[in-house]
């Protein structure tokens, strides 16, 4: 069943994550991250979509 699922993959796998298990966790939480981040979609505050004016930027465009 492993070799259906990895193929001749998992042992080069297995090997880089013993060698390396420092850069396989940074790749992990990378894509976790970036697969909530696509899933729930979440913006910041920069993001423009505030909506809103506030009193300072309804002022006048003159110049005195």
């Amino acid at each position: 069943m492993q070799d259906l699922l990895l193929g001749s993959w998992g042992p080069q796998i297995a090997a880089f994550t013993k060698q390396n298990p420092l850069q396989v966790l940074a790749v992990v939480l990378t894509a976790i991250g970036i697969a909530i981040t696509l899933i729930f979609g979440v913006r910041g505050s920069g993001s423009g979509d505030g909506g809103s004016i506030s009193d300072s930027d309804a002022g006048d465009c003159g110049g005195d």
